[in-house]
């Protein structure tokens, strides 16, 4: 690959790795929002289909107009470490060893600030680490670890949330907002701030308080959304309590849009905007039913809008794209070595304008190992799905399911939607699950979804056009006119799957190697 103009300035030591400074060094700041899903303004007038009008992100819309807007984009795994976890090392989650959530919070700091994660320094005496939850293969080297060898300051805000957390060697851990404390600590060194905003998180109520129209009410409606102008989204009930929540989701992206204002608004007057990277995403889908956890759309789709020095913008492309990419995207950023190992492509050649799709990749895998955590049985770590995508069809293949022993009354009764999938209760009240139920009858779509989901029996294959059905309600499996691309997709999904060794064996099962082992 021929290196972008900017990567010509770099000076490589013998090693490949570090480089003298220059003035054109660029930096990277990297949005990463918790929870967010595709679900902007842009993507509204565009795709009038996806049923979110009413959205309104005139500061993320702004942002893609002047990027290059990825519209088929997907994470490794629509659950938080995971996310976080394929990025970090290049490598799908069944690969890495991170497959479902692990913690290690900051042992000083309460409330929302518990997110700051780990001492600074971290030694092995303070470690929060618990592997007992799993962990990445400690013989995989990890972005961080590339980074700061090749003289860059990493920063992190929010949450750590992989592990062994010692094996993540941020430089400092700062305020979500506090970019200027960033370029203040980095003086002449390039940055990188994986910065991870978290108002779109459940519950929805928390971040938005202030602006419902009866703050000791969580669930009133937000002042800034109005739920009776909203389409309701498709696979989700549709009842005045449902649309409520859906509004409060709703407000809080419109917070991340104003924060997403503020912090370029910061960037320019630091003067350092021309010579930065913005990487704006998610870390995954909704925490709703057939969202997060899930390997739906709506749960592995998320927006991505890239600008910076040396690319192309004003692009809107469906060619897809993973987040797996960011990983040898953001070394070769930075004039590094890629990974030895790594399932993702660096997105260069497509940034630059050399071409608007990688010539040697016509699809994406995403996945999950998570059961649907709000399915009253399900421990959430013993099912397996697959999914490709080609920027039209998605292709799911149900590999392993773990089902319930629970009649179906137990298993969708009323009360058992808990958690961030759509609890009624104090902390989360959100609706979804109890009022997919109370509305089977009426509704009958969205009611047979979750129970496909709560009782482990979705269909072994499932095929979705997502230019006519983009949040993949309508199950194309047996729709003889799509025979050929089903044929298609079942080989590309044979294809990724012998790519990154994937085996019918849950991640679970499989030892983690430590770091004298071989890969």
């Amino acid at each position: 690959m021929t290196p972008r103009p900017l990567i010509l300035t770099f000076l490589l030591c013998a090693a490949g790795l570090l480089r003298a400074a220059t003035p054109t060094q660029p930096n990277i700041l990297f949005i990463y929002v918790e929870d967010l899903g595709y679900y902007t303004g842009e993507r509204a007038a565009r795709e009038p289909n996806a049923r979110i009008a009413g959205l309104s992100t005139p500061n993320l819309d702004k942002l893609a107009a002047e990027s290059v807007v990825f519209t088929r984009a997907f994470c490794g795994q629509s659950v938080c470490s995971p996310s976080k976890g394929a990025i970090y090392s290049g490598l799908l989650p069944h690969a890495n060893g991170i497959w479902r959530n692990v913690h290690n919070n900051h042992p000083k700091l309460g409330g929302p600030e518990k997110w700051t994660p780990l001492p600074d320094p971290i030694t092995p005496g303070n470690d929060p680490t618990f592997l007992a939850a799993g962990g990445m293969h400690e013989d995989i080297p990890n972005l961080v670890q590339m980074l700061k060898a090749g003289g860059v300051y990493c920063a992190l805000s929010g949450k750590l949330h992989v592990q062994p957390a010692r094996n993540f060697p941020y430089d400092a851990f700062f305020r979500t907002d506090d970019l200027e404390g960033v370029l203040a600590a980095a003086g002449d060194k390039p940055w990188f701030f994986w910065c991870n905003p978290g108002d779109t998180h459940a519950p929805f109520w928390r971040s938005i308080q202030s602006k419902l129209t009866n703050p000791k009410d969580r669930n009133s409606a937000p002042k800034d959304v109005d739920p009776s102008t909203l389409e309701m989204l498709p696979w989700l009930p549709d009842t005045p309590a449902a649309r409520v929540d859906l509004a409060q989701y709703y407000s809080n992206i419109r917070n991340i849009d104003a924060f997403v204002g503020r912090m370029l608004a910061k960037l320019e007057a630091s003067g350092q905007a021309a010579q930065t990277i913005i990487v704006f995403t998610g870390d995954h889908g909704i925490p709703v039913q057939r969202g997060k956890t899930s390997v739906y759309p709506a749960g592995t789709q998320v927006p991505l809008f890239i600008k910076g020095p040396g690319m192309t913008t004003g692009r809107t492309l469906a060619t897809p794209v993973s987040q797996l990419d960011f990983n040898p995207t953001f070394l070769e950023a930075f004039g590094l070595e890629p990974q030895p190992v790594c399932h993702g492509k660096s997105l260069w050649p497509i940034l630059s304008g050399s071409v608007d799709a990688l010539p040697d990749r016509s699809t994406i895998l995403t996945e999950t190992n998570n059961s649907f955590m709000s399915a009253p049985g399900h421990k959430g770590d013993r099912t397996m799905a697959r999914a490709v995508c080609d920027g039209r069809f998605y292709y799911i293949a149900n590999i392993l399911q773990e089902k319930t022993a629970l009649p179906e009354e137990q298993a969708l009764n009323i009360g058992t939607g808990h958690g961030e999938y759509g609890d009624p209760g104090p902390q989360y009240a959100i609706d979804f699950h109890d009022d997919t139920v109370r509305n089977k009858d009426s509704q009958p779509l969205p009611y047979e979804l979750l129970r496909q989901l709560c009782m482990g029996d979705a269909p072994p294959e499932e095929l979705y056009d997502l230019h006519a059905d983009p949040w993949a309600v309508k199950n194309l499996i047996t729709d003889p006119a799509h025979a050929e691309a089903l044929a298609g997709m079942r080989t590309e999904m044979k294809r990724w799957r012998a790519f990154t060794a994937d085996r019918d064996v849950h991640p679970r099962e499989i030892k983690r190697r430590t770091s004298n082992a071989t890969p």
